[in-house]
């Protein structure tokens, strides 16, 4: 017989990654749900909210198991969060056991899909590209790959100091304004314009906006409005930082 609560648990591993990956709540629940059905026990529930999970299984035994966890980390891993959909259908048509489904979770929770040095280089080669296709020049494509590369290592130092992401977006939002500031300085021909909305491309918070409105039409109200709050307060946050340093520097 399947121990309820290592498959309560394997359920809240997988809606876990799933929801720090960047996941829908709808989605997420639904593949909780879809775990906790091979117990065959009527009235199960799985409940995720934007850092918050819920899952709870009937037992003959003791009654009702619950277990719950907080989900704080952030990020946007779209393979990560397709592993542990195929691994749960795995799991639920009886293609692999409880336990092997639980070791192939460990080692997608542990495994980073790109290194801090590529992440860094990315976002670097995402500003001054977007620079480039919002018809800024070679050279505002130029700053804005350097300001682009300082504020992903600002992201990857974040990252492992737990700093509240809303302060980095902050510094972000300082970084892209002082910087384009100072190059227009130094090069009166550099649009800083295009610099500051290339630059600052890394910071915002589309994915959460998206998975707000999503969440809202699935009827996840809560979920919803949170995620929708702190998009506006990521979005606020980098336009404080861009005019506090436009400001300062007198431009």
């Amino acid at each position: 017989m399947m121990d309820d609560n290592k498959l309560l648990k394997f359920a809240l591993d997988a809606g876990e990654i799933m929801l720090a990956s960047g996941a829908e709540t709808h989605r997420v629940q639904d593949t909780m749900h879809r775990i906790l059905s091979v117990s065959h026990s009527t009235g199960v529930e799985a409940l995720a909210m934007s850092t918050f999970l819920i899952v709870s299984i009937p037992s003959n035994k003791s009654g009702s198991l619950t277990l719950t966890r907080g989900v704080y980390n952030r990020s946007v891993n779209f393979e990560k969060i397709c592993s542990v959909n195929d691994i749960s259908r795995a799991f639920v048509s009886g293609q692999i056991t409880l336990g092997q489904a639980s070791r192939r979770l460990d080692e997608i929770s542990h495994t980073s899909a790109y290194s801090p040095i590529s992440r860094i280089v990315s976002s670097g080669v995402a500003c001054g590209g977007f620079t480039m296709v919002l018809n800024g020049s070679w050279i505002d494509g130029l700053a804005a790959f350097v300001f682009g590369l300082i504020i992903g290592v600002l992201l990857s130092y974040s990252n492992k100091t737990k700093i509240p992401y809303f302060f980095s977006c902050l510094i972000g939002g300082f970084i892209a304004g002082a910087g384009s500031v100072l190059f227009h300085k130094f090069l009166p021909t550099a649009g800083t314009d295009m610099i500051i909305i290339g630059s600052i491309m890394p910071l915002l918070p589309g994915m959460t906006m998206t998975n707000s409105i999503r969440d809202i039409m699935e009827g996840n109200f809560i979920s919803g409005t949170s995620k929708m709050a702190e998009a506006l307060l990521i979005a606020f946050a980098i336009a404080g930082g861009v005019g506090f340093a436009i400001t300062a520097l007198g431009y």
